[in-house]
C-alpha cells in the first residue's frame, strides 16, 4: 500500500479551520502559527479566529490562511504516522505539495502564498462555479453558448463529472441557467471575486513571476505533479517549476488526470486528504476512484486512518 497525501485548495477554508487543528496538538502547531505571524508581520492566531468576521476579506486572506492550516495538519499527520512518498495539491494546495516534496521551505511557501494572494486581489474580476454531474463535452457545449454573454472556460477537470469553470459574471450565471434547465447540472458559486485558471489571469502570472523567480528553490526529494501537466516530474529545475508555476495561474487544474496518473502507476494507492474539511475526499467518489481514501479533519465526521498506518507510533510503543 503507498499513501499519497492530497493537499486542498482555497475551497476548504472554514471560520474554525485553525482553532480546531490547534487543539488537536498545540505544542506542534502553536510555535508554527507564531513563527509564521512573525513572518508576515500579522498576528495570524487572531485574524483567523472564528469570531473575525473579516478573515477571508481577501483572497490574500484565503491563501495565506488555507496553506497555513494546510501545513499544519501535514505535520501532526507526520508527527504519528510515516511520512508519504507521494503527493500533489489542488490549485493553491500544490504550493503545500512544494513544500511536502522538499523543493521549498515552509517559510518560503509562506511568502510565496502571500506574494500569490496579493497578485490575484489585484488581478481581474469574476467568479467561479462548481458544476456537477456533466461531462466534459456536454460543458463545453454550453459553455459555447454562454460565451455570447462573455469570457467563460473551464478552470478545474477535477473529476469524470465534476468540473469548475470560471469567468465573466454574466456569462457564468448564464452557463449555470443553461446547465440547470438542459442537464439537471447543480451549479454553486464557489469565489465571488476572481476567475482564476483562467486566461484572463495572464496578467497575474506575470506579477507573480517575480516573486517565484527570488524564491530560494530546491531539488525535490520526492515526485512533483504540476496541476497544469497532470504527469509526475522527477528531479524538475527551479527553471521548471517557476515556469510551471506561472503558467498554473492562468491555465486549468488537471485534478482528475493527476489522480488517475497516481491509480494506474500505484494500484494500491491510499489517498489522504491533508487540509480543512473534505473536498477532495468526496471528490474521490467510488464510482470513478476504487482507491481506500481518507481525510486528517476527523471533525468533518470522516472515518479516522486505519491502524496499519500508524507505523511510527506502533514503533515507538515498542
Amino acid at each position: 500500500m503507498v499513501s499519497v497525501f492530497m493537499f486542498p485548495g482555497q475551497s476548504s477554508k472554514h471560520p474554525e479551520m485553525l482553532e480546531r487543528i490547534i487543539a488537536v496538538s498545540p505544542a506542534l502547531t502553536a510555535p508554527i502559527v507564531e513563527q509564521a505571524s512573525s513572518l508576515l508581520g500579522r498576528d495570524l492566531r487572531a485574524w483567523y479566529s472564528p469570531d473575525n468576521p473579516s478573515s477571508f476579506a481577501t483572497n490574500r486572506d484565503v491563501q495565506v490562511g488555507v496553506f497555513l492550516v494546510n501545513h499544519l495538519h501535514l505535520v501532526v499527520l507526520q508527527d504519528t504516522v510515516d511520512d508519504a512518498p507521494i503527493s500533489l495539491g489542488l490549485s493553491l494546495g500544490e504550493y503545500n505539495h512544494l513544500v511536502h516534496i522538499g523543493a521549498l521551505s515552509f517559510e518560503e511557501g509562506l511568502r510565496l502564498v502571500d506574494a500569490r494572494g496579493a497578485a490575484y486581489d489585484a488581478g481581474p474580476e469574476g467568479v467561479m462555479a462548481a458544476v456537477f454531474p456533466i461531462g466534459r463535452g456536454a460543458l463545453e457545449e454550453v459553455l459555447e453558448r454562454a460565451r455570447a454573454h462573455g469570457f467563460i472556460d473551464v478552470a478545474n477537470l477535477n473529476s469524470p463529472s465534476q468540473h469548475v469553470v470560471a469567468g465573466e459574471r454574466a456569462a457564468v450565471d448564464a452557463a449555470l441557467a443553461l446547465l440547470e434547465d438542459e442537464h439537471f447540472v447543480q451549479g454553486r458559486i464557489i469565489e465571488h471575486r476572481i476567475p482564476m485558471h483562467t486566461a484572463r489571469f495572464a496578467p497575474v502570472a506575470a506579477r507573480l513571476r517575480p516573486a517565484l523567480e527570488r524564491a530560494a528553490w530546491r531539488t525535490p526529494a520526492r515526485p512533483y505533479f504540476p496541476n497544469v501537466r497532470g504527469e509526475l516530474l522527477e528531479r524538475p529545475s527551479a527553471a521548471e517549476i517557476v515556469a510551471l508555476l506561472s503558467e498554473h495561474v492562468h491555465r486549468p487544474v488537471l485534478w482528475r488526470q493527476s489522480i488517475e496518473l497516481v491509480t494506474a502507476r500505484w494500484p494500491d494507492a491510499l489517498f489522504v486528504e491533508v487540509g480543512p474539511r473534505t473536498v477532495l475526499f468526496d471528490l474521490l467518489q467510488r464510482s470513478w476512484c476504487k482507491s481506500a481514501r481518507f481525510a486528517t479533519d476527523r471533525a468533518a465526521g470522516v472515518c479516522a486512518l486505519p491502524e496499519t498506518f500508524f507505523k511510527r507510533a506502533a514503533r515507538h510503543a515498542s
